[in-house]
């Protein structure tokens, strides 16, 4: 009877366990359809106080499909488009991070911006993340239509 439980405690850690390929999976999923801009900020390395970019970034939208591209149409018309892809990285602590890697092509082709982010919030409705740049980091709030 004791075997049986051992089994039972290991079978369910087994079958409950997620790896972290269907941790992204569940990201991406989640990801797809098409998001509004809530909020931008900026925090320049050094600054107290950060700046609100959302005005430079209203109307913009990005919509992410199954196939592993994307397209963001900017507030102005302008409208770019790529691939993405989200990843897992441990940490020090062994904690996993996400993170978005996008490129953004205009539409002669050349590379216009590149995003390599952290997730930092993930929902059915908000999509945060966090874009290292050479001087600070761009901070993103999104909302999903």
């Amino acid at each position: 009877m004791k075997n049986l439980y051992i089994l039972l405690a290991f079978s369910l850690m087994v079958t409950s366990g997620c790896s972290i390929s269907d941790r992204i999976e569940r990201r991406e999923e989640r990801l797809l359809g098409t998001w509004v801009i809530d909020r931008a900020t900026f925090d320049e390395d050094g600054a107290l106080f950060n700046n609100n970019l959302t005005d430079e970034f209203r109307n913009d939208r990005i919509t992410f499909f199954p196939d592993g591209t994307l397209e963001y149409v900017a507030g102005n018309g302008e409208v770019f488009a790529g691939p993405w892809f989200i990843d897992a990285l441990r940490d020090l602590d062994d904690d996993l991070e996400f993170t978005l890697d996008a490129d953004f092509f205009d539409n002669r082709g050349f590379l216009a911006f590149r995003w390599v982010g952290t997730i930092s919030r993930l929902t059915e409705n908000n999509f945060n993340i966090n874009i290292s740049e050479v001087d600070g980091t761009l901070r993103l709030r999104w909302d999903k239509l």
